[in-house]
C-alpha cells in the first residue's frame, strides 16, 4: 500500500487537451485577427469567435493582467447573449455562453479564491437556480429558466455542464485543501462522471491521503497519462515508488507529444529528482523540452530547461532558458528571471490589439448590454 500523502496537492495532472502556451505576442496577434474575422462574418462565426476570445482572455491572465482578462470574459458573454437573444445565433449555441463564466472561475482558483470560484462551475441543478445568475456580467441577466432548460435538454449541453462542474469543482476543492468536500464530490459523481480522468485522479488522491489502497486504473481517452498522473502523486508520498514511477514515465514514449504529456513529464521529473534519481529526471526533462519545442510551448520549454539546468549545469539548458525568457510575455517567466512586470494590457501594444478587437466586435454586433 502506498504511503499516505501528508497534504493534498494543489493541482490535478490528468489529461484535458491543454493548450500549448505559445508566445503571448503570437497568441494575441492571432486571436485578435480571428476575433475581427469571426465578428465580421455573416453569419457570425460563433465557434471561431469563442475559440479566439477564450484564448485571448487566457493570454491576458498569463501576462499578469487578471482584471483585464475578467473584463474580456464579460465582453465575450455580452456579445453572445446579444446574438442569441436577437436570433442571430441559434439556441444550440447556448453552451458557449457558459465558457466565459467558467473562465472567470478558473481565474478565481488561480488567485486562491476557491470558494468564490465554485459558483462559476454550475451543476445541472444550480444552473436552474435564479441565485446562480447574480454575479453574471453586467447587463446580461444570466440565463433565463427557459434557456437553462434548452441548454440542459441537449445531450451535448448537459454533458458540457456535468463534465465542467465535476472537473473544475474538484480542482477548486484541491486548491482549498478540502479533502472532506472533495470526497463528497467524488462520491456524488462517481457513476455519472466515471469517464472523467479528473474524477479518477481525485479519487486516487483521496485514497493516498487516507492511507487506503489506490483505486483500479482509470479509463477514458488517455488511460496511460491518467495512471501516470496518479503514480506521480503516489511516488511523491513514497520514495520507494520512485523506480516504479520511472518505468511508468518511460512507457509514455508512445503517447502523443502534446501539452498534457509535458505536464505529467515535468511533474514526474520533479518527483524522481527529489528521490535522488537525477539522471532519470534529466531524461524526462529533455523529453519534455523536445515536445515543448515541437508544439511551440514557450512557457513549459522554459520550465523544462530551467529544471534541467539546475540538475545538469553543463547541459546548456540554463542558457537556452535565458534565451526563451528574453522577450517572454509570461508573468511567471518574467518574475523568475528578474524582468519587470508588463504594463496593463491596454498599455502594452502587443496585447492591446486583443482588447481593441473585442471592443470592436461588441460594437459591430451592436450589443447594448452594458459597458465593456
Amino acid at each position: 500500500m502506498p504511503a499516505p500523502l501528508d497534504r493534498l496537492p494543489h493541482r490535478l495532472l490528468s489529461p484535458e487537451t491543454r493548450l500549448p502556451k505559445v508566445s503571448l505576442w503570437e497568441r494575441a496577434a492571432a486571436s485578435a485577427r480571428q476575433i475581427r474575422e469571426a465578428s465580421s462574418a455573416r453569419p457570425f462565426d460563433a465557434a471561431a469567435f469563442c475559440q479566439a476570445a477564450n484564448r485571448g482572455a487566457l493570454a491576458m491572465a498569463m501576462a499578469g493582467d487578471t482584471a483585464e482578462s475578467e473584463r474580456s470574459c464579460g465582453r465575450q458573454a455580452r456579445i453572445l447573449f446579444a446574438l442569441i437573444r436577437d436570433g442571430s445565433l441559434p439556441a444550440a449555441e447556448l453552451p458557449r455562453i457558459l465558457q466565459p463564466w467558467i473562465n472567470i472561475g478558473r481565474l478565481r482558483v488561480i488567485q486562491g479564491r476557491w470558494e468564490e470560484a465554485l459558483a462559476h462551475f454550475p451543476s445541472p441543478e444550480s444552473l436552474r437556480d435564479p441565485r446562480f445568475f447574480e454575479g453574471w456580467p453586467a447587463g446580461t441577466g444570466g440565463l433565463t429558466p427557459e434557456e437553462a432548460d434548452l441548454l440542459l435538454g441537449s445531450a451535448e449541453g448537459r454533458a458540457f455542464v456535468v463534465d465542467t462542474h465535476v472537473a473544475e469543482t474538484a480542482k477548486a476543492y484541491l486548491r482549498g485543501g478540502r479533502a472532506d468536500l472533495l470526497a463528497a464530490h467524488v462520491e456524488r459523481w462517481r457513476e455519472a462522471a466515471d469517464h472523467l480522468p479528473h474524477l479518477h485522479e481525485a479519487d486516487a488522491l483521496l485514497a493516498l491521503h487516507g492511507g487506503r489502497p489506490l483505486p483500479a486504473p482509470g479509463r477514458g481517452d488517455s488511460p496511460a497519462l491518467t495512471d501516470a498522473a496518479v503514480e506521480v502523486h503516489a511516488a511523491g508520498a513514497d520514495p520507494g515508488r520512485a523506480g516504479r514511477l520511472t518505468g511508468v514515465l518511460d512507457l509514455l514514449d508512445s503517447e502523443p507529444g502534446d501539452a498534457d504529456l509535458v505536464t505529467v513529464l515535468l511533474a514526474g521529473a520533479g518527483v524522481v529528482a527529489e528521490h535522488g534519481r537525477a539522471q532519470d529526471a534529466c531524461r524526462f526533462l529533455r523529453r519534455a523540452a523536445d515536445v515543448s519545442r515541437d508544439i511551440g510551448d514557450e512557457a513549459d520549454l522554459f520550465n523544462a530547461l530551467t529544471a534541467l539546468g539546475r540538475l545538469d549545469p553543463d547541459s546548456g539548458a540554463a542558457e537556452e532558458a535565458g534565451e526563451v525568457a528574453a522577450d517572454s510575455g509570461y508573468a511567471f517567466v518574467r518574475a523568475r528571471t528578474g524582468r519587470a512586470p508588463l504594463p496593463p494590457v491596454a498599455d502594452e501594444p502587443r496585447l492591446a490589439v486583443l482588447r481593441e478587437s473585442e471592443i470592436e466586435a461588441q460594437a459591430r454586433v451592436a450589443a447594448p448590454l452594458g459597458a465593456g
